[in-house]
């Protein structure tokens, strides 16, 4: 595929947008290209035109064929299940029987090479991980010449990232040209043939040989943040919950697999605790409303004075008007946060709460993580993300088949992790 002299503007004449700049990019045979940035760059909006969702304001595409794009956010039937919303794809199943449905639809994950157990489970009731997976087997099962992925490890664990690797890497031997869009950068370094980083919209970067820190550079114009020595403060008892204990002043995380009750937790959490800070896992789907404005989601906590937040969580918006759903992933989670933390709540409990975020937008969470437990506050932080759950934690737990494990200081879990995960100790 040919991308040449692509752009694309958002907005009116008068309040525009210029989301991708006089872009040209070729895409090759059997390559795995990484295509990353920072939220607002470009990326996910070029890639909608190379897939066709998109027309581009001037510029061509060339060479096309047949795209599948993994998105960010799911594209599923919650109330389908996994083997209804894969015979989407196929008419030939339209009005098959359900046995039919199910027996087809293990057939293509099987050889998908990705794991995803039980066909018959509704969407709704998956993880995110596994919606995720979901979203992948849909669209390796078109058999696409370009395939593109739009932050497809943000809620995978290591071992469920290494697995999808090896499908990039099974599926680039075949012929399939692949898009990784991408903030982790060991990730991008050690799948990826070639990197391509944008910055407003243009290229800065196009390299076949880079180290993290130049990508860095050249994604923020500034390196990698330093983590310095955490001093770890132990408050009193906030929450006490089966065997968790949060306590004032620090950050536990619960860790483990996709699929093992985190979702569960974080709803019995929710039901347990309306007054606490909520950071969903899903922004799309319980965090923000699309169709309201930045304000009117601020004001579902009674949060006003929109424009001083607005600079404050450093939103990229035109002001509080601007209907939420036209947000970047990142700023959107900046709207989130600005509504559930604005107030100091004693407790938060923050499920994913990078997930799918750059570098900045990242360092931008965690630091207001980091300011809540400094005032007193209690975080929960339930993620897939080990080295976030390292940067942020006091203390962990890994979460097995819906069951905690005892409390552990990062030291203690860094050796037993991978064991618990698994199941086996």
């Amino acid at each position: 595929m040919r991308l040449t002299r692509i752009t694309k503007t958002f907005g009116t004449h008068s309040n525009s947008t210029r989301a991708v700049d006089d872009v040209s990019l070729d895409l090759e045979r059997g390559e795995i290209l990484a295509l990353v940035g920072e939220n607002g760059a470009g990326k996910t909006t070029l890639m909608r035109i190379a897939a066709g969702e998109l027309a581009a304001d001037s510029g061509a595409v060339e060479d096309r064929g047949a795209v599948g794009f993994v998105h960010q956010h799911f594209l599923l039937v919650p109330e389908l299940t996994i083997a209804e919303n894969l015979a989407l794809i196929d008419p030939r199943f339209r009005f098959a029987t359900r046995r039919t449905l199910e027996r087809e639809a293990a057939a293509v994950i099987a050889s998908s090479g990705i794991e995803l157990r039980d066909v018959s489970r509704r969407v709704a009731e998956l993880s995110v991980g596994e919606k995720s997976k979901l979203e992948l087997i849909k669209a390796i099962a078109r058999r696409p010449s370009t395939l593109i992925l739009d932050e497809p490890t943000s809620v995978l664990t290591p071992h469920e990232s290494d697995e999808l690797f090896r499908v990039m890497r099974t599926l680039a031997a075949g012929g399939t040209s692949i898009v990784f869009i991408s903030h982790k950068l060991p990730e991008v370094l050690a799948v990826a043939q070639r990197v391509v980083v944008m910055r407003g919209g243009r290229i800065a970067l196009e390299t076949r040989s880079a180290t993290a820190q130049d990508l860095a550079l050249a994604m923020t114009q500034s390196p990698l943040p330093a983590h310095g020595e955490r001093v770890r403060v132990r408050g009193a008892l906030i929450l006490e919950h089966a065997n968790l204990q949060l306590h004032a002043h620090e950050t536990v995380a619960i860790i483990g697999v996709a699929g093992n009750g985190q979702s569960e937790l974080a709803r019995t959490l929710r039901d347990r605790l309306p007054h606490a800070a909520h950071i969903p896992e899903d922004r799309t789907r319980d965090g923000v409303i699309a169709q309201m404005t930045i304000a009117e989601n601020l004001a579902l906590r009674d949060v006003k004075n929109a424009d001083e937040i607005i600079q404050r969580y450093s939103i990229r918006a035109h002001g509080p008007r601007r209907p939420a759903g036209d947000l970047s992933g990142g700023n959107q989670q900046k709207v989130v946060l600005a509504r559930e933390l604005d107030a100091h709540p004693p407790v938060i409990v923050a499920a994913e709460p990078t997930r799918g975020l750059d570098l900045d937008a990242t360092a931008f969470v965690h630091a207001r993580l980091r300011d809540a437990t400094a005032s007193g506050a209690a975080v929960l932080l339930i993620t897939s993300d080990l080295d976030e759950a390292f940067a942020l934690a006091d203390a962990m737990h890994v979460i097995y088949r819906g069951k905690l494990s005892e409390r552990m200081t990062p030291e203690e879990a860094s050796s037993r992790l991978a064991n618990l995960m698994a199941g086996v100790e």
